[in-house]
């Protein structure tokens, strides 16, 4: 939270893409419920022989089902080259065992080897797959090594162009590509789809991510370029893979690496609202202000139908981030007018992604409709309490007390402790200011 004035503080969450968020919401497990049949007695053989046919058709079913499910484990990844597949299929075994120091090893070799096979081994759309490998290698290993491979693959895209890494840490890392194998020399030739043009952008988002705990100067130098990359692809927008013949085999080669949602998920808006909040955090109003607005343009996109919830909820979150970018100058009217006029545009976007209809969850227990809510759920009770501390500087009293009652009631909801507490002292300041007036 970032101070306005002494006794009024609007609070700014950012929660880039990929990111966790930074309160989790708590949830107790449902109630569970035993339904039970009821079976009539067994009076006769006849019945009997009904009861054991059916356990044992169930029985027969069970390990059919085991044996199916082994039967696609070792038929897996059969769309990748072979020279990888085994390492490939070795190191995802080893990770979802939790072993990851063997992950890291298989897979390990997989890239190295990777490295070393012509791009036309990988055909069709080989920098997805590649990279794909390299961001597999990232989750299983040390940052440092994570860095170096997708490093790796991001310089693989350069083409001929041979553009050095934004990074100032190149001399290094590329001692250390050398150390992981020479790439073939066949990708100086090839030409990035559009598609794989935007997985390079990823790759530089996640770099930046990566360099964000260590060096802050190379953070920034990793998103300009992202950012840049994205408004030469802006035309693009999001890609519909329905149109294209081959997206589904495509898909389901990318599928089986069980990527992370950073990686594959196409979202031109992550780098301008990573690159954003590193400039509203150092103060840099200026620069931070155009890329939330064109963050919002992305995800909300003007005349745009079906909208999903989680885009929604990004929006209104980045619109809350605006206003509070707004009231760190001198709070005047004016000032005050354009602030409130953003947090209310972000209150009517999460109430419309509210009632919006979920995705279908059928056969997913339910998990993935509370998860496109989540950011919603989070920014809901921030809002709340930024709209109230606006109404309590236009000593709409009354307002900003009902205002900061739901924001308590929405962050002890979701479980956000701080927000609870922000909230309930704003509300005895304002029962005091009451009393007074």
């Amino acid at each position: 939270m970032s101070a306005i004035r002494k006794s009024h503080r609007l609070v700014r969450r950012v929660n880039c893409l990929n990111s966790r968020p930074t309160w989790r919401v708590v949830t107790c497990p449902a109630a569970c419920r035993v339904l039970s049949l009821a079976i009539p007695p067994a009076s006769s053989t006849s019945s009997r022989i009904r009861i054991s046919t059916l356990f044992t058709a169930l029985l027969a079913l069970g390990i059919g089902a085991t044996g199916l499910g082994l039967y696609e484990f070792y038929t897996s990844l059969t769309l990748w080259p072979e020279q990888v597949r085994g390492d490939l299929r070795a190191g995802i075994k080893a990770r979802n065992q939790g072993d990851l120091s063997l992950s890291e090893r298989y897979i390990t070799r997989a890239f190295q080897t990777a490295l070393s096979l012509p791009y036309q081994t990988f055909a069709p759309d080989p920098y997805l797959k590649i990279s794909g490998i390299a961001s597999l290698l990232s989750e299983v290993a040390s940052d440092r090594r994570a860095r170096d491979a997708l490093q790796i693959a991001w310089e693989l895209g350069a083409g001929s162009s041979n553009k050095s890494p934004p990074s100032s840490d190149s001399e290094k890392t590329l001692s250390s590509a050398e150390a992981e194998g020479a790439p073939e020399p066949g990708w100086s030739s090839y030409t990035l789809n559009d598609e794989e043009r935007l997985r390079r952008v990823a790759l530089a988002y996640k770099l930046g991510q990566l360099a964000s705990e260590q060096d802050v100067d190379e953070e920034e130098k990793w998103l300009i370029w992202a950012v840049e990359e994205v408004l030469r692809l802006s035309g693009l927008g999001k890609k519909d893979v329905n149109a294209d013949t081959n997206a589904k085999a495509q898909s389901s080669a990318l599928d089986e690496l069980e990527l992370p949602t950073w990686m594959s998920k196409t979202d031109l808006g992550a780098p301008l609202e990573a690159l954003g909040a590193l400039y509203a955090k150092k103060g840099r109003i200026e620069y931070a202000m155009p890329l939330y607005l064109q963050a919002v343009s992305l995800l909300l996109p003007p005349g745009a139908q079906n909208i999903p919830i989680e885009d929604r909820c990004r929006a209104a979150q980045l619109m809350n981030n605006l206003s509070e970018l707004i009231m760190r100058g001198p709070p005047t009217p004016e000032v005050r007018a354009q602030a409130e006029a953003w947090a209310r545009q972000a209150l009517g976007v999460i109430e419309r992604a509210q009632s919006q209809p979920s995705k279908s969850t059928w056969f997913t227990w339910g998990g993935p409709a509370e998860d496109e809510r989540e950011v919603c759920e989070q920014a809901l009770g921030v809002v709340l309490f930024n709209l109230g501390s606006l109404r309590e500087m236009s000593s709409d009293l009354d307002g900003a007390k009902k205002l900061f009652a739901k924001s308590a009631e929405q962050c002890g909801k979701v479980g956000i402790r701080e927000g609870v507490v922000e909230a309930q002292e704003a509300l005895r300041r304002v029962e005091k200011a009451k009393k007074v007036g």
